[in-house]
C-alpha cells in the first residue's frame, strides 16, 4: 500500500509540476463569460457595382479587414467561425484560407487574428439600390458574438466589347453607364448626357468622338466621369481610365455642367479645319486629378467659360497648331498636385498657323513660378483682368495682376472659392452673355475672376 501510495503522489506530482511549466498564455479558458474583441462592429463596404457573369463582368468587392482580439491572459478555443448565411454574397478568408466556416481556432492570451471579407453581389438588373447584412458569428465557451458585413449594390448599364454608337443616342439620369471597354461614336452619330447622368469608366476606358458629343449638365445636376474604383483610397487617383479623345470628324462637341476626374487626359482634340466654328465649348464644369493634360488642343476652336481646372501632373491647358481660343472667367490652379511637375499650368504655342487667343477674368495659378506661358505663333485679341503667375514680362501689368497670390478660400481640399481678402474680387470686367459663374451665382458689377464668384462664407451649424 505504501508503494501504491506514493507512485500515486509521484505521478501526481508530475502532472502538477507539467501543468504549472505551461505558459498561461497557452492555458485554455473555459470560462463561459469569455468576450474577444475586434476592431469594429460593422465592416462597410460602401456602394459596389454588380456582377454580371455572362458577358464576364467581375465587379469583386476590394478585400476589408478587421482584427479579432484576446485580451485576456489565457488563450482561447474560438469553436466556430462562420457566415450567418453561407450562401450570401460575402466570402471570408480566415487564417490564409477562403473558406466560410471554420473549426477550432486556437488564440493565445494577449493575440490577435486577422480576418478578410470581400462582396460579390450578382446583377439582377434593378434601379433600386438594394442593402446586403451578414454577420461572422463567433462562437466560444458557449458564447455568440459577431461582427456584422454591410453593403449597397446597384445595378448600372453596362457598355462591354468596345461598342459604338450608331444614331442619336440620349443617356438620362439615374442608373449609372458603365463602360468597361472604349466607347467609339461614329462620324454621323450622336451622344447626349443629359443632367445628372453618371458615366463610369473601367481601367484604361476611353470615349472615341467621331461624331458629336454632348454632356448636358446644370449648375444644379452635373454629369459625372469618373473611374470605376469608388472606394476612399481611389477617390483622388489620376490615371485610372484613358479619358474623352476628339478626332478631326467631330463636331458640335458640349461640355455642360460636368465633372470629370481621374483620367490620364482630360478631353484631347485635334481638328484643323479653314472655318471658326467652335469644335468644343467647355463650359460650368470641373476637370480634376488628371496624370496627363487636363485639356489638350491641337488646331481646333475651343471656348471654356466658367471652368475649374486643376491637380493636373501636366498642362492644365494646352493648346498648339493654330486654332482659336475664347478662355473667360476660368480657375486654373496647380499647387498640390503630389507629383513631380515641370510643365506650367496654361500654355499657348504655334510654329505653324496663328492661335487667336482671346483670355479675360482668369486666374493662373500653381506651384511653379511660371504657369502662363505664350510663346510664338500667338495673336493676343486681347489678353487682361487677369490673375497670373507668370515670369513673362510682355504680359500688361496695367490690365492684369501678376504674381499675387488669389488667396483662395480652401484650395487644398479642392474649394477654390475666394478667400474674403482675395485681390481677384471686383478685378474682372463684365462680358456680354456670362451673368452668372459655375454654379449659378449672379456676377457683380464689376465682376470677380475665376470660375466662382464670391461669396459670403457660412458656417455650418452643428
Amino acid at each position: 500500500m505504501k508503494k501504491e501510495y506514493i507512485y500515486t503522489v509521484i505521478i501526481a506530482a508530475i502532472f502538477s509540476f507539467c501543468y504549472s511549466c505551461t505558459p498561461e498564455d497557452e492555458v485554455i479558458s473555459t470560462d463561459p463569460g469569455f468576450n474577444l474583441e475586434f476592431s469594429v462592429d460593422t465592416v462597410y463596404f460602401d456602394t459596389l457595382f454588380t456582377s454580371k457573369e455572362d458577358e464576364n463582368i467581375d465587379m469583386t468587392s476590394i478585400t476589408k479587414r478587421f482584427m479579432v482580439y484576446n485580451r485576456t491572459n489565457n488563450a482561447v478555443n474560438i469553436s466556430e467561425i462562420s457566415l450567418s448565411d453561407p450562401n450570401s454574397i460575402y466570402g471570408l478568408l480566415i487564417n490564409g484560407f477562403a473558406t466560410e466556416k471554420v473549426e477550432n481556432t486556437f488564440l493565445r492570451g494577449g493575440d490577435s487574428m486577422l480576418i478578410l471579407a470581400e462582396a460579390n453581389i450578382p446583377y439582377q438588373d434593378q434601379s433600386e439600390i438594394l442593402e446586403y447584412n451578414a454577420e461572422v458569428n463567433f462562437f466560444t465557451n458557449g458564447n455568440r458574438q459577431n461582427v456584422t458585413l454591410n453593403a449597397f449594390s446597384e445595378d448600372p448599364f453596362y457598355i462591354s466589347g468596345g461598342p459604338i454608337v450608331f444614331g442619336d443616342v440620349v443617356w438620362t439620369k439615374g442608373r449609372p453607364y458603365v463602360i468597361i471597354d472604349s466607347l467609339y461614336i461614329e462620324q454621323t452619330s450622336s451622344l447626349t448626357a443629359e443632367a445628372g447622368t453618371r458615366i463610369i469608366f473601367d481601367n484604361d476606358a476611353k470615349l472615341l468622338v467621331s461624331g458629336s458629343l454632348q454632356l448636358l449638365g446644370t449648375t444644379e445636376d452635373s454629369v459625372r466621369l469618373e473611374s470605376i474604383r469608388l472606394d476612399n483610397q481611389y477617390e483622388n487617383a489620376p490615371g485610372q481610365w484613358g479619358g474623352i479623345i476628339y478626332d478631326s470628324l467631330s463636331h458640335d462637341n458640349k461640355i455642360f455642367g460636368t465633372f470629370l476626374r481621374n483620367a490620364t487626359f482630360g478631353l484631347y482634340i485635334y481638328h484643323p479645319d479653314n472655318d471658326t466654328d467652335v469644335d468644343l465649348h467647355i463650359e460650368n464644369s470641373t476637370i480634376q486629378n488628371i496624370s496627363q493634360v487636363g485639356v489638350s488642343v491641337i488646331n481646333a476652336d475651343v471656348k471654356v467659360v466658367n471652368t475649374i481646372i486643376s491637380h493636373t501632373i501636366s498642362y492644365a491647358y494646352a493648346h498648339a497648331s493654330g486654332g482659336n481660343c475664347e478662355f473667360l472667367y476660368n480657375t486654373v490652379v496647380n499647387s498640390n498636385t503630389g507629383f513631380f511637375r515641370e510643365r506650367p499650368s496654361v500654355a499657348f504655342e504655334s510654329e505653324k498657323e496663328d492661335i487667336q487667343l482671346t483670355f479675360i477674368n482668369n486666374i493662373i495659378w500653381g506651384s511653379l513660378s511660371n504657369e502662363f506661358l505664350i510663346s510664338e505663333g500667338v495673336v493676343e485679341k486681347s489678353i487682361t483682368n487677369n490673375i497670373l503667375k507668370t515670369e513673362n514680362q510682355d504680359i500688361s501689368t496695367e490690365d492684369n495682376l501678376l504674381n499675387q497670390d488669389p488667396y483662395f478660400r480652401y484650395p487644398y481640399s479642392y474649394n477654390f472659392q475666394l478667400a474674403d481678402d482675395s485681390p481677384a474680387r471686383g478685378f474682372g470686367v463684365a462680358i456680354e452673355g456670362i451673368t452668372t459663374d459655375q454654379i449659378g451665382n449672379n456676377r457683380t458689377t464689376p465682376p470677380d475672376v475665376g470660375a466662382l464668384q464670391w461669396q459670403e462664407e457660412v458656417e455650418e451649424m452643428l
